[in-house]
């Protein structure tokens, strides 16, 4: 008999209050252990967010792992979005608990993560929850944008302002009992006889509740002269516009202070050392000498320039820059995806992709959740109006709310977004099919945030060739596969039908097909390492690689 815990997690107020998604989670969970005769140790139920594993409960739950790994042998939960809707940590997480050997799995998503292709479906489940937590996060930003654009403030107020309501019932800065000490604050500053910590004395005997250091951000806010500022937002540059608020200060003061401000601050120059990209392998190539990393740099002769990666006294190692990216040009074609494992691979994602789309359906109590939730920021800002409510309490219970109600809304639109998701799969593939040009295409921050991703350590030339034992699993499986199809192409082993045969049939284990090329057994890869480089060499580089 399994000796199994439980997670139970859920991320709404209504569910919280009525208690019934953490019932039906755990009334799901039982009735599995019944059905398979599992022991159950203990249950763990929480009302928190799945953004970090952060968790009062969770943290209870590695505690209690920790002294009794010996005892347990599964962590099931009902679906991977129980789990985590935070793709990095959960691969961490996941490696926590299979260090101690206790298998963590979704109940109504089941997988062996010993079987390497089930390690993309894995990939699949972890990053749908992660990039709805993503557009949540932008349509907030877009909307706050939308807002500032307009000339409305919608942040937290600054100090002299509450949140008050227009006549159209919209959030509004309105001056509050501290205005007249920010305006004296300006009007004094604006003089040039008193510095911040001398009118900071000053407006404190008459009551003014602040700090010393908070007077510098306060005299550089231009909300006070009536500017909304806007900041610099993926192609949109910074701007300020004239906000609808009422102004403490007029725009002569507010410019006048930053003069004498600007006039005060003490210049010095900053010199950053930046990462030369004519040397994107510098520091990951080890000296076969004395095994440190090289350096590089370019030297004078009488007729040209050479640039080398070199050691360091005493030691004389150095490798011209035009073969070394020659010889590393040579191991990345090595890499680079061939049609019929990029194939393969988009149908095994598809096939999981497909059984999401028909697993998103919306019922009445989805609809119901968010008109109580809406009732309720109406019912929290009625509260703070009349005074009811302080401002931090509503501050951070506004901000609750409105990201359980964003969280419902994007559920009307999720299936938009996990099509994007297949789109990135698709692309980041596609780059790779190419990923030795696509490498020297690509930015300095992205070759060698690739370059981390390709080894777990640094790597050697020898004999002219990438010599390394740390290849991405990935990568070295992916290898495996193009040579075998190139053989047995040579040899007439490979038929058109062969890959449609190799796809994953839902609710059954891989058997092994007439192409040994794809059999698990004979290329083991640990599905953990698959599933990281999936995200970092495809996602990552989808959105970032422009050129």
């Amino acid at each position: 008999m399994k000796n199994v815990i439980l997670y139970v997690r859920v991320s709404t107020d209504e569910q919280a209050d009525r208690g019934f998604s953490l019932r039906d989670q755990e009334e799901k969970l039982v009735q599995y252990c019944r059905d398979n005769n599992y022991h159950i140790l203990k249950i763990y139920k929480e009302d928190y967010s799945a953004k970090t594993f952060n968790r009062p409960e969770f943290t209870k739950l590695l505690a209690y792992c920790k002294t009794n790994a010996s005892k347990i042998d599964e962590l099931l939960f009902l679906k991977w979005d129980r789990f985590s809707r935070n793709t990095a940590e959960s691969y961490n997480k996941i490696n926590f608990f299979n260090n101690l050997n206790i298998r963590p799995n979704a109940i109504s998503q089941p997988l062996d993560l010993s079987i390497p292709e089930q390690g993309l479906m894995l990939a699949v489940y972890l990053s749908i929850p992660e990039v709805e937590n993503q557009r949540r996060s932008q349509n907030v930003t877009a909307g706050m944008r939308r807002a500032f654009k307009e000339g409305r403030y919608v942040g937290a107020p600054p100090k002299g302002y509450s949140v008050g309501r227009d006549s159209s019932k919209k959030p509004i800065l309105v001056p509050n009992k501290d205005a007249r000490h920010i305006k004296t604050f300006f009007e004094l500053f604006s003089t040039g006889t008193y510095n911040l910590k001398e009118i900071y004395l000053k407006l404190k005997k008459k009551g003014f509740s602040s700090s010393s250091s908070a007077m510098s951000r306060i005299i550089r806010n231009p909300l006070y002269c009536g500017m909304v500022p806007i900041k610099a937002y993926r192609e949109e540059p910074a701007a300020m516009v004239e906000g609808i608020h009422e102004p403490l200060v007029t725009k002569k003061i507010f410019y006048k202070a930053q003069e004498i401000l600007e006039g005060r601050k003490k210049q010095k120059g900053t010199n950053h050392k930046k990462v030369n990209p004519k040397f994107p392998l510098r520091g990951f190539i080890m000296c076969p000498s004395c095994n440190k990393p090289l350096s590089a740099s370019t030297s004078r002769g009488r007729n040209n320039t050479y640039s080398y990666y070199h050691c360091f006294s005493p030691c004389s190692i150095r490798i011209r820059v035009e073969d070394a990216h020659a010889w590393f040009t040579k191991f990345l074609k090595g890499l680079a995806l061939t049609k019929e494992s990029y194939e393969l691979l988009m149908e095994l994602i598809k096939e999981e992709f497909e059984k999401f789309q028909k697993s998103t359906q919306l019922g009445p109590k989805h609809y119901e959740q968010k008109e109580k939730l809406t009732s309720k920021l109406h019912k929290i800002q009625d509260l703070f109006i009349e005074g009811d409510l302080s401002k931090e309490d509503y501050q951070i219970t506004k901000m609750r709310y409105s990201e359980l109600l964003n969280e419902l809304k994007e559920k009307e639109t999720g299936i938009g977004d996990k099509r994007k998701i297949l789109e990135k799969y698709k692309n980041g593939f596609k780059k790779m099919e190419n990923i030795d040009s696509q490498f020297f295409k690509s930015e300095i921050e992205l070759q060698r945030s690739l370059l981390g991703s390709i080894f777990s350590k640094n790597f050697q030339f020898e004999n002219n060739r990438v010599r390394t034992a740390d290849i991405n699993p990935l990568l070295f499986k992916l290898t495996k596969y193009n040579k075998g199809y190139r053989r047995a192409k040579k040899k007439g082993q490979v038929k058109k039908n062969d890959l449609s045969q190799m796809v994953l049939k839902v609710g059954i284990e891989p058997t092994l097909q007439r192409n040994w090329i794809l059999n698990p057994a004979r290329l083991p890869i640990p599905p953990l390492e698959l599933l990281r480089s999936l995200h970092v060499l495809l996602l990552n580089w989808e959105g970032k690689s422009r050129k």
